[in-house]
């Protein structure tokens, strides 16, 4: 069970990874507000259809029973973080904004900690270190002191503000695991896009602007990230919690590089490197071995560690 959702996750963080692609594209044709929009009623499509196939749910008994969740759910993870995303790609590129995105995984772990009181032990937090590590070797080319020069732009502020709604979305949704995971996302989508509306005026759009490739990235964007991720990171918040769930999203810029890969791009030494620290990562981080929790491993760590001139003595 654990396998699969891991399987799911990777998947969805490759339709994510294209979402970045995709998203830096149709954001200079198409305002980010109809982005989302648009994203969403394309993805509406596919979800009502599924959702009354596979799991032939009583619509208004659970819109009911869980409206409030639902609408969160739908501010934070439909409506904002998207809009606020292509927004972002209007003024920085996909690499930053992949970069700012693999800070997510912190953010998830900290307020998991803070807020749902989830535990994590050493070995965890050695491989959501790796994955965080594998991440910035990929995007600085090998040369991590990189990380301190790199440019930062207003999209870069956007897109940490947008990261922090996804992480709200991420700790919201664990407490729909009672729901089925189509039906969630086809709810918080309609609601999403209902939300979206009256934005709509004040970004109009412009169809003169609007090229074969455009539209291709938005039909992209309301199929694969929309439909398919969404419903894979539910799955994958339900059974491995978002602490754990959250550290896949460090595959976002691996597999960013890999589609600029296919698109022409040279592959390099520190890329492949990467890469692989983000799979051990990942690895170690899904572990759950019986052990203490990493708060409580601190002060054994530091009194075995040979290079450290501190000494901690029991209360006697």
């Amino acid at each position: 069970m654990k396998h699969k959702a891991w399987f799911l996750l990777v998947l969805c963080n490759l339709f994510w990874a294209g979402n970045m692609i995709f998203g830096g594209y149709t954001s200079s044709e198409f305002p980010p507000v109809w982005i989302t929009f648009l994203r969403w009623i394309i993805a509406l499509i596919f979800l009502i259809p599924m959702a009354n196939i596979i799991e032939k749910p009583s619509w208004f008994r659970i819109w009911k029973k869980n409206w409030l969740l639902i609408l969160m759910m739908s501010v934070t993870g439909i409506a904002i973080y998207n809009a606020m995303t292509y927004t972002s790609l209007q003024y920085t590129s996909p690499t930053n904004g992949s970069l700012i995105n693999s800070l997510t995984p912190a953010l998830i772990m900290l307020f998991s900690l803070i807020v749902l009181r989830e535990r994590i032990n050493g070995i965890q937090f050695i491989g959501l270190v790796a994955s965080f590590l594998g991440v910035l070797i990929v995007l600085t080319k090998g040369d991590l002191m990189q990380v301190f020069f790199t440019h930062y732009n207003k999209g870069d502020g956007i897109m940490i503000v947008a990261i922090l709604f996804w992480t709200a979305y991420s700790l919201i949704s664990k407490r729909a695991k009672h729901l089925p995971s189509i039906t969630l996302v086809t709810l918080t989508a309609v609601v999403g896009s209902v939300i979206m509306l009256p934005f709509l005026f004040i970004q109009p759009l412009h169809p003169e602007k609007i090229t074969t490739l455009g539209t291709v990235g938005i039909l992209y964007l309301g199929i694969f990230p929309s439909v398919f991720s969404f419903i894979f990171w539910n799955k994958g918040i339900n059974s491995l919690g978002a602490t754990i769930a959250g550290v896949s999203m460090n595959l976002i810029p691996i597999f960013t590089v890999v589609i600029a890969l296919i698109l022409g791009q040279q592959l390099i030494l520190s890329q492949v490197m990467g890469g692989f620290i983000v799979i051990i990562g990942m690895l170690l981080t899904s572990m759950k071995r019986k052990q203490k929790p990493f708060k409580k491993m601190i002060p054994e760590l530091i009194e075995t560690c040979p290079y450290t001139m501190l000494s901690i003595k029991e209360d006697s």
